[in-house]
C-alpha cells in the first residue's frame, strides 16, 4: 500500500522548465528523466518523475524488511501505480534520453534480446532496487538491437583532484574539528559526488596533517594559483 506522504499547497514552483511541487514523504527516492539518477526526496520532486516509498515494516519482535511502492509526482501529488506502470514510464524516458544524449544513462544494460526482437534493459540503481525496462521496434521506429548499439557508454564523471583555497567566508565548518573555518584562512577540500554533483567536504590543513603528505600538497587543485609566501606558509604546516 502506497505510503500517503505530507503535502504542502498544490502550488509548484519551476525550475529549469520543470515544474517542481512540495512533498515531505519520510523516506523516498525519485528517478531523475534527464540523467536516471537516483535522488533522495528532500522537500520538493519534479512533475513527471518516478517515485519510489520505502517503509520499514515487522516481521517479529527482531525481525524487519523494507518495502517499497511506486507513483508517480503529478501536479496534484503523488499518483499511486504498480511497478509494472512504473516500468513502462521509465522506459519511455529511457528512450527520451537516449535520443537526447547518445549515450546509454548510468546503471543501465541488456539484459537479453526476445524473439520478437525487443530488448530487455536492467536498469540498477541501487543493490536494492532494479527495475526491468523494454526498449520495443514500435518505440523507436527501428531495429532496437541496432538503435542500442550506437550508443556511447556512459561516461562516468574523472575522479577530481583535492583542493585547496583560501575561505571565502566564514561559514564552513572543518570535517573533523567541526570548528569555523575563518574567512581568508586556508581551506582542504575532499572532493564528492552528492546526487551527481560535484561537492566538497573542507577541513583545517592542520587537521589533514595525518591524512596528507607534504609531496601531495603541490598536487592539489588551486596550489599553483597560490602566491608563493602562502604556498610557503601552506607547507609549514605540514612539516611540523
Amino acid at each position: 500500500m502506497l505510503s500517503e506522504p505530507r503535502r504542502t499547497s498544490n502550488t509548484n514552483q519551476k525550475k529549469d522548465d520543470v515544474s517542481w511541487i512540495e512533498i515531505t514523504p519520510e523516506w523516498a527516492y525519485w528517478i531523475d528523466p534527464e540523467s536516471f539518477s537516483f535522488k533522495r526526496v528532500k522537500k520538493r520532486a519534479p512533475v513527471g518523475a518516478v517515485i519510489i516509498l520505502k517503509s520499514r515494516e515487522k516481521i517479529d519482535d527482531e525481525r524487519t524488511y523494507v518495502d517499497s511502492s511506486f507513483g508517480l509526482i503529478t501536479e496534484t501529488g503523488i499518483t499511486e501505480l504498480p511497478k509494472k506502470e512504473a516500468r513502462e514510464i521509465l522506459s519511455r524516458q529511457f528512450i527520451e534520453l537516449t535520443r537526447w544524449k547518445k549515450q546509454w544513462p548510468p546503471h543501465t544494460s541488456i539484459k537479453k534480446t526476445l524473439s520478437s526482437g525487443d530488448v530487455e534493459i536492467n536498469y540498477e540503481p541501487t543493490e536494492y532496487d532494479s527495475f526491468k525496462l523494454l526498449v520495443t521496434r514500435q518505440m523507436i521506429g527501428s531495429d532496437p538491437n541496432e538503435y542500442l548499439r550506437k550508443l556511447k557508454k556512459h561516461e562516468v564523471p574523472q575522479t577530481p583532484l583535492w583542493k585547496v583555497e583560501t575561505a571565502k567566508s566564514g561559514r564552513s565548518r572543518c570535517r573533523s574539528c567541526n570548528d569555523v573555518i575563518l574567512e581568508g584562512r586556508f581551506r582542504i577540500g575532499e572532493p564528492y559526488f552528492y546526487e551527481g554533483s560535484l561537492s566538497y567536504k573542507w577541513y583545517h590543513p592542520r587537521c589533514l596533517v595525518s591524512r596528507l603528505d607534504i609531496d601531495e600538497i603541490e598536487n592539489l587543485e588551486g596550489y599553483k594559483a597560490l602566491r608563493p609566501e602562502e604556498k610557503l606558509r601552506l607547507k609549514r604546516t605540514f612539516t611540523k
